[in-house]
């Protein structure tokens, strides 16, 4: 069924607006979680009908919340081909926490999802877009290429260096993770995740 077709049956359903939208929220997210696990040639384990989705939607802990989860999103050229695939909402996904200051950050990274899609194909992860920040809100140091690190128990480690960075208090903010796997293109997490250290 396609999307508007979809929307217009969701619409006719009596209920609040932002139910609805959550529904199709959802449904979507469900959508591209199937497309995904094709796209990393991984079997899935089991597809909920139209009927079963819109069902369950009003017992699922996002219509009782409100909490967005993370969802996949088409990247697509000026002309609307699509060329990639980023996923968003990722933030309470995705714990940080900094384990060691010293000539470098070693930043703790934990999946709190790490065996649903994508989570669940990733064998490296990592920062890819960040920025260090001090006190008075200043960038000291922003965007620098960071390597991925192998995932151990649902955990990575990231050293962010910090050959530019004084004395005092600083705000390390994290923009966006990576995730990927030998045989698979790296994977974008959009996000924010902070997190403040002294040196």
């Amino acid at each position: 069924m396609d999307k508007k077709k979809f929307v217009n049956i969701i619409n006719e359903i009596q209920m609040p607006k932002d139910m609805q939208q959550r529904i199709i929220e959802k449904c979507y997210i469900e959508t591209e979680k199937k497309r995904m696990n094709k796209m990393f040639k991984k079997p899935m384990v089991a597809v909920a009908s139209f009927a079963v989705c819109v069902c369950l939607m009003g017992v699922t802990a996002l219509a009782a919340t409100g909490k967005l989860e993370g969802y996949f999103r088409d990247i697509k050229r000026w002309d609307g081909a699509v060329v990639g695939t980023a996923y968003e909402q990722a933030t309470d996904e995705v714990e940080m926490n900094i384990i060691e200051v010293s000539d470098k950050l070693v930043v703790e990274i934990t999946m709190v999802n790490f065996k649903e899609a994508p989570y669940s194909f990733f064998e490296m992860f990592g920062i890819k877009n960040y920025k260090i920040v001090d006190a008075n809100g200043k960038v000291i140091v922003e965007n620098e290429n960071l390597e991925m690190s192998a995932i151990a128990n649902n955990k990575v480690l990231v050293n962010v260096p910090l050959d530019d960075v004084g004395n005092g208090e600083y705000t390390l903010i994290v923009s966006e993770l990576v995730g990927g796997s030998k045989a698979d293109q790296p994977l974008g997490l959009d996000g924010t995740w902070e997190c403040s250290f002294r040196r």
